[in-house]
């Protein structure tokens, strides 16, 4: 089986993948059970796969007997076990995922997941975060939070801080905000101002046509002065960038620092959903650089693997830092002892990963709210050869995307099952977002704040409860922020630091 040196650190279809093959040093085994094989249906042939495949390899396999090696005697057993689910999907989310995993997945389509997993599925271009229209119990609206530099969203005009009410002809409500709303290749936006409390058209909607284009990994990046301390800002959008081109790009952007002699740094990846794992340890030795070959990740697997990687090739378990990139260009490190980090429930995988892989070392100073908490890498499986794609099962398409390994730090801390806390706490409000990058957008101005020690001009708003809910207001209207989930709907109390 071939696992590849660089696994991915991937969130839901936001990640990248590993796939398996046969043209690497061999990996453990499939289980394979004395019997008839399933071949009676396609449908007990993929269910069939899913299981050994899940057994083979699962991160979380002690968690579910069933996966056990020695649960099912014969073939002919196992058969039976997944003659009983209705369907693949049915096996793996409710009979092989485990309680402690919220990121394994399975599809019908190993070609659409490829596309989503390498950035080359088709995209509006745009993030959103949803609130609850004022004077309104079932309308919503989402607000954009992150337009992508020359995506469709961007050419079409929609920029950040944009109130959507209405998609393709439809006013947004509690009850069809979660029914795939946005997920027609076709997007007519309407948009609105919140004034007096109220919801108002604010002009012709804005037309989108979902299409493929390159993600921006480092859509602004800046070299500031500011009460006498120069600061070099960038923020990542992504990990998912072409390794060997992108990883090169972010080391020119150092580059940059280094030359400018930057005295303080921060990396702002409150939007970045993961990526390559190496991604994250060559930024760690960019910050960083007098740390070189020390810890900076290591992997836990399931006990087969984690044994066989041990004997053979225990260096397969950690990342380090390193002195090159990827293209073998020196790093250029800015031998920094503290640094200002900007996440969100947004920051997931890798994004994680350069926070606690560089907290035994140095200052880490997080500023946002708690992160999304994934600590695990993902690896494609298919019905091929050695879950791979030699020899593979014609019948179908469907492939599986498992937890197959939890990093942790130097010292050994993971399982951040409730994400990264902050050490200074704030949200981002849909009426003052500012823009990315500018020095008076709340969360990188409190970051200059905490560098400087002056306190930031962020835009004054009036916070108390009313009626159970937290209403925030500012010149442009308000919005209300209800402490609990509404409908499914949840917003997490917030808390904004003065």
């Amino acid at each position: 089986m071939k696992i590849y040196k660089f696994l991915l650190l991937t969130i839901l279809s936001f990640g990248l993948f590993t796939s398996c093959s046969d043209d690497d040093s061999p990996g453990p085994k499939s289980t394979e059970l004395p019997g008839e094989e399933p071949n009676s249906s396609v449908q007990l042939e993929v269910k069939d796969f899913v299981w050994k495949a899940m057994n083979n390899i699962y991160v979380y396999k002690s968690d579910v007997p069933v996966l056990g090696d020695s649960y099912f005697s014969t073939q002919n057993e196992l058969n039976d076990y997944l003659e009983d689910w209705d369907s693949p999907e049915d096996l793996f989310y409710e009979g092989l995922r485990s309680d402690q995993d919220r990121f394994s997945w399975v599809v019908d389509d190993y070609e659409i997941l490829e596309s989503q997993l390498q950035a080359t599925n088709k995209s509006a271009g745009f993030k959103y975060d949803w609130a609850r229209v004022p004077n309104s119990d079932t309308r919503l609206v989402a607000f954009v939070v992150y337009v992508s530099p020359n995506g469709p969203a961007d050419q079409a005009g929609l920029k950040r801080g944009d109130y959507i009410t209405e998609v393709n002809g439809q006013t947004i409500t509690i009850d069809n905000y979660r029914n795939g709303i946005f997920n027609p290749d076709n997007l007519n936006l309407g948009l609105s101002v919140i004034e007096e409390g109220q919801a108002v058209s604010s002009g012709d909607p804005i037309s989108i046509t979902k299409n493929v284009f390159k993600e921006e990994t480092i859509p602004v990046k800046k070299v500031f002065t500011q009460d006498g301390v120069k600061i070099g800002y960038i923020l990542l959008s992504t990990f998912l960038g072409e390794r060997g081109v992108d990883d090169a790009r972010l080391n020119d952007v150092f580059g940059e620092f280094k030359s400018e002699n930057i005295e303080e740094l921060i990396v702002d990846v409150r939007y970045n959903q993961g990526g390559w794992s190496d991604f994250s340890s060559d930024l760690g030795s960019m910050v960083t650089g007098q740390f070189e070959n020390k810890i900076f990740t290591k992997q836990q697997w399931n006990d087969t693997y984690q044994t066989y990687f041990e004997e053979e090739n225990p260096e397969r378990l950690v990342s380090r830092f390193d002195s090159k990139v990827i293209n073998g260009d020196e790093i250029n490190s800015l031998n920094l002892n503290k640094v200002y980090v900007i996440a969100t429930g947004r920051s997931y995988s890798a994004s994680e990963s350069f926070i606690i892989g560089l907290e035994p070392y140095i200052d880490v100073i997080h500023i946002g709210t708690a992160t999304g908490g994934k600590f695990q890498g993902s690896v494609t499986m298919y019905d091929g050869d050695n879950f791979g794609k030699t020899n593979i099962n014609t019948n179908h398409k469907y492939a599986i995307q498992p937890l197959v390994y939890k990093y942790a730090n130097a010292n050994g801390y993971t399982d951040f099952v409730n994400g990264l806390e902050p050490d200074v706490i704030i949200e981002e409000y849909p009426s003052t977002l500012g823009q990315l990058g500018d020095l008076d957008e709340p969360l990188l101005s409190e970051a200059i704040s905490q560098i400087t020690g002056v306190r930031s001009q962020i835009p004054e708003e009036i916070n108390r409860w009313e009626s159970g809910n937290l209403k925030v207001e500012s010149e442009k209207g308000y919005f209300i922020h209800s402490p609990e989930p509404f409908n499914g709907l949840s917003r997490k109390k917030s808390i904004f630091i003065k």
